[in-house]
Parts: C-alpha cells; structure tokens; sequence
C-alpha cells in the first residue's frame, strides 16, 4: 500500500503544475572560505559559464511599439526578436538590463545575501551553487563543503537538504545515516527525521530506537517549499526590493528543487505497522492532524486504510490535499504572460501563504 504514495505524489506535483522548466544557473558568487580543516578537502570550485547573453538590444526605433510586454514591478518594456515563435523564453526577448543580465545580477546579490545569514541561509547558498554534473571532481568539492556547512549549523531543514550531497560522498549510505541522526537530535519532536533515519539504522538496535521516536513524535512537519521560502524570504530583504517578475522567476527554478523533497521510510514503516497495529493508528492519526505537506498527508491516509480508518475519514485527507492543488497558481502557457503581475502575484502570494501555513492549513 505505502510503497504507491511516491507515485501518488508525483502524479499530484504534475497535476498541481510544479513542474520546472529551467534549474539555476551558476550563480557567479564566490562562497565563503571554509574552515582551516575543512580547505584541503574542499578545492575552489570552477563552474561552467552560465547562459549565452542574448545579441545586444535592437534599437528603439528599430522595436515596433506595440510588441511590448508587462514586467511585474517595472511596467512594459519592448520585446525584441520576438518573430512568430511563442514558444521562446520570454527573458531572451527582453531587452539585455531587464532580461537575462537583471536575472544573473540578482542572482549574483542573493547568493551573496546568503552566504552572510544563518545556518539554513548559508546552507542554501551552497545548495544553488551546486556545479555541473559533468564535472565529478567539482561536485565532490562542492558536496565536501556543503556538508561541513551543514553539519557545522545543526539546521534540522538544512540538514536534510544536504543529503544531496552525499551521492558525491564517498560513502554515501553512512553520510545519509549521519545526516538523518543528526537531525533526529536536533528536532526530536519530529516524526519526519526518525522516519527518514530508520532505513539507515545501522542495526535492530536502532531501528527500535527510530519506531520509539516515531511513537513519541509530537509534529510531523516537512517544511515544503523551504528552499523557495528562504530564498524569496532573502530577495524581500534585499533594498531596493527587487521587481516581482524577477522574484517569481526565481520561484519558479527553486520550486523544482523544492518539489522532489518525497520523505523517506515508507517501506520500514509498513514493516513496522505490519506488526505494531494499534501502535501505527496512533502514529497515523497524529501524522494526519500534525503533518504540513501534501506527501506526509498521504502517507497518513496510507497508513489508515491499513489499521482499517473509515472511508469518509479517508475521503476528508483527499479533499484537503485536492484543496491545496486547486489553489496553486497555473503557470501561463505564454512566455510572455508569465512575466505580468497577474503571473507573479499569485505564485508570490502562495509561496508566503506556503512558508506560513504549510502546504496543508487546518484548524488544530
């Protein structure tokens, strides 16, 4: 039964049009200096350029006035090399200081924002400079690092973003345990790490430790949208604040780091309700009344048709988590339109109500 929820997830990202275009391009900022132990490990990134800069402005009179487009938070501008093709990016029909050099400046001033703010910030700031995967040597260093960062905060979110990570460790099913362990102490009350934990348990010594930590869970909380929320959070402290289309740009690349955040376990879990039925209905129902993402929602309704929950108990899960896709913002099938404030606006909006509520409000 559990083993279905991945697919479930990834069916209702696609449906609630979480789907990415583009990931981030290299940022250009160099980050900060690691410890004295940490720079022999850790050698300077060398990253592949970023994007081809698009061929310099035609000239005013050259753009027709009326091929013009809305940038939310700067008014319209002319497009160039427009043409018939409504499929192109719409940052490479702007004009270069509005286009794809603001995208690259503005880039460049967030990452620099956080690489000076706390441990989850300077984490993130790592997390974006992530180089190409063609280059095995620079995302070892890179992956060297942001784990020495991550582990040196302690930032339970931060944590778990760095598990990225480990794929280029040397020993990534000890550098995932260590992560998982890690976070499990420093926020014990939430289920989520302890669930996360327990396929790397080392032993049955601790994935009985992990199931206790589980049953004593007093939250179930995943932070969806914590990359984006970080970000955008970073980009509002910016002065001057930056204009919404470029914001709303930036939303819509860390979406897609953000959505691929599934929690991990779900197969031990089955294992262990298999046999601690009366103990998973508890686990379930403080996971269903607790949890603040769609994908731990569904694993709580999982876990209820299996200790045998009522089936309109099981319908009110599905209609709350249909409620949250019903509400993201669709993006525009024109280029062009998702640069104007009635594209930008509603993806902002959702990403605030998102960081403040979660993915799943309702009244405790």
């Amino acid at each position: 039964m559990l083993r279905a929820v991945k697919r479930w997830i990834a069916l209702l990202a696609v449906a609630g049009g979480l789907a990415v275009v583009l990931w981030l391009a290299p940022f250009g900022e160099k980050l900060p200096e690691p410890p004295p132990e940490q720079r022999a490990a850790v050698a300077p990134l060398t990253l592949p350029d970023g994007p081809a800069m698009p061929a310099p402005a035609a000239s005013a009179a050259a753009v027709p006035a009326s091929v013009t487009t809305e940038l939310c938070g700067t008014g319209r501008v002319p497009l160039r090399n427009a043409g018939d093709n409504t499929e192109a990016d719409a940052f490479d029909q702007l004009p270069e200081p509005v286009g794809r050099l603001a995208l690259q400046e503005l880039q460049a001033r967030l990452l620099q924002a956080l690489a000076s703010g706390d441990a989850r910030q300077r984490t993130a700031a790592w997390l974006l400079r992530q180089p190409a995967a063609a280059d095995p040597a620079a995302q070892s260093a890179w992956a060297a690092g942001l784990l020495a960062e991550a582990r040196a905060g302690g930032d339970a979110q931060a944590l778990r973003w760095a598990a990225t990570a480990c794929n280029h460790a040397p020993n990534g099913a000890q550098c995932r345990r260590e992560l998982a362990l890690a976070r499990a102490q420093a926020e014990p009350g939430n289920g989520l790490h302890w669930l996360e934990w327990a396929p790397e348990a080392a032993n049955e010594a601790e994935q009985q430790q992990a199931w206790q930590g589980v049953l004593r869970a007093s939250n179930w909380h995943e932070y969806p949208g914590g990359l984006t929320a970080v970000t955008q959070a970073a980009l509002a402290a910016l002065q001057p604040v930056p204009p919404a289309y470029l914001r709303a740009r930036l939303a819509r690349e860390t979406m897609g780091r953000d959505s691929t955040e599934v929690p991990e376990g779900q197969d031990w879990l089955e294992s262990q309700c298999a046999s601690h039925r009366a103990s998973c209905a508890q686990v379930a129902d403080r996971m269903s009344t607790e949890a603040d993402s769609v994908a731990l929602l569904l694993l709580a309704a999982a876990l209820g048709r299996h200790v045998g929950w009522p089936e309109d108990r099981l319908q009110a899960l599905a209609a709350t988590t249909q409620a949250f896709h019903d509400r993201l913002p669709r993006w525009p099938e024109s280029p062009q339109a998702a640069l104007g404030c009635s594209a930008a606006e509603p993806q902002l909006a959702h990403i605030q109500d998102v960081a403040q509520r979660g993915e799943v409000p309702r009244a405790r």
